[in-house]
């Protein structure tokens, strides 16, 4: 057939330069491009279309890498320990080593790289089989002096706003627990466990009600124990002078799998209390009775709610410290004991009372500086729009349906009736 044009073959085109060429190669090669891949992005990208014969010879030419033609295989065996040396829990697999690889210009056949890793970090494919067993985080004897030596202090959240799904509805407790004794001496609910500046405040009301401190706070990693640590580790210095730090620590920071103290108790009250806890209150939601998106509902819910709550943590915390504890052979602390026993009478069990007086006066000061800081105590521990003036407003409606007697059985009663109230103010 005639061609008027006389131009056979390939269309009209300009071929990039050779610069052109390898940079966008070696971009492929990186990415583990296939070669129909190859020729579809040269000819989107630089407009140039060839065959895979031609893309060979100009890969041969430019010296692209490829995993045809890897490098020697002592030179593969160093790049792929070196990768590998990183990966210290043995995490990832020949495929992720290879792509890492690759993303450096280093292309080594799969094949090889688990070769390679089978003779040097074999245990690494058992670690990552489907099904396989993690190894149990090793458990050992916990030691105490006695009542206040340690306490255990960490946040409780399955009944935040993410369990309860009731818009910003969210309400965190906090604890402080005693290692030795295993008494509880905190219990409380809380609109924030995780700002620096509730906690500080907390942990002076905690100091306050006691009026002492431990030898040692243990807590979890987090922003959130930055003034409990330093409000602490002042009392600590100031009225326990002669206790060396290095041989009694005055505060230990530790991975929540590692608090055991209060992380154990955490299961106890969830069993006990805490499933029938958010039972109670997302009756609410299941029935229509709340709605986050009144704006009323969520101050109304606590001003109703947290202290019928706080009251069944408050009978929780009495059962938890008069029950008695399984008795363990091997335990270097009491054992089949009540908890308050132990606490109140270290000596009937070879305690020492390690607690540190500290006095009135130096909690308020140190909550005046805490509030010169980050502000007063009720704006980080006062419920999210529960006003001074909303409560009265509240209690004003309350008393206008008779006073009802709030209790687990009534509350959502009691909301519906002074939501409607509340509607015609």
């Amino acid at each position: 057939m005639p061609n008027p044009t006389g131009k056979n073959g390939y269309r009209s085109q300009t071929k990039p330069s050779d610069e052109i060429l390898k940079q966008s190669l070696m971009k492929y090669a990186s990415r583990g491009y296939s070669r129909e891949e190859k020729l579809r992005c040269l000819q989107d990208e630089l407009g140039y279309t060839i065959k895979t014969r031609t893309l060979n010879k100009i890969e041969q030419r430019l010296q692209i890498p490829s995993v045809r033609k890897p490098p020697p295989r002592e030179v593969a065996r160093q790049a792929v320990i070196d990768e590998v040396s990183k990966d210290t829990l043995q995490l990832n697999g020949p495929v992720f080593i290879q792509t890492q690889l690759r993303l450096r210009g280093v292309m080594i056949p799969r094949d090889v790289v688990r070769e390679i890793m089978h003779d040097h970090f074999d245990a690494g494919f058992t670690l990552r089989f489907p099904g396989h067993k993690k190894e149990l985080i090793p458990r050992v004897a916990l030691s105490s002096l006695g009542p206040f030596h340690e306490l255990s202090a960490d946040g409780h959240e399955k009944l935040s706003s993410q369990a309860l799904q009731m818009g910003e509805l969210s309400l965190p407790i906090y604890a402080y627990k005693d290692k030795w004794a295993d008494f509880l001496l905190l219990l409380r609910l809380i609109p924030n466990a995780r700002t620096a500046a509730a906690l500080g405040h907390l942990f002076l009301d905690f100091v306050g009600e006691t009026g002492c401190i431990p030898l040692q706070l243990t807590t979890d990693k987090g922003s959130e124990i930055g003034w409990q640590y330093a409000f602490q580790a002042t009392l600590r210095e100031a009225f326990a002078p002669d206790i060396d730090p290095d041989v009694y620590a005055v505060y230990m920071v530790l991975k929540s799998v590692h608090n055991t103290v209060i992380e154990g108790f955490w299961r106890w009250l969830r069993a006990k209390m805490g499933l029938n806890l958010k039972e109670f209150i997302t009756r609410g939601k299941r029935e229509h009775i709340f709605n986050p998106n009144v704006p009323l509902h969520v101050p109304l819910f606590y001003w109703i709610f947290v202290p019928i709550i706080q009251e069944q943590l408050d009978e929780f915390r009495t059962w938890w410290n008069n029950h008695r504890v399984r008795f363990q052979h091997d335990k270097n602390m009491p054992s089949g004991h009540i908890p308050a026993h132990a606490f109140e009478h270290p000596t009937h069990f070879a305690g020492v009372d390690c607690r540190i007086r500290v006095p009135q006066a130096a909690v308020d000061e140190l909550r005046e500086y805490l509030t010169e800081d980050v502000g007063p105590r009720d704006s980080h521990l006062r419920w999210p729009g529960l006003t001074l003036e909303l409560e009265q407003t509240v209690q004003t409606a309350w008393e206008d349906i008779g006073s009802p007697k709030i209790s687990m059985e009534s509350a959502w009663d009691v909301f519906r009736m002074i939501s409607n109230v509340l509607d015609n103010y």
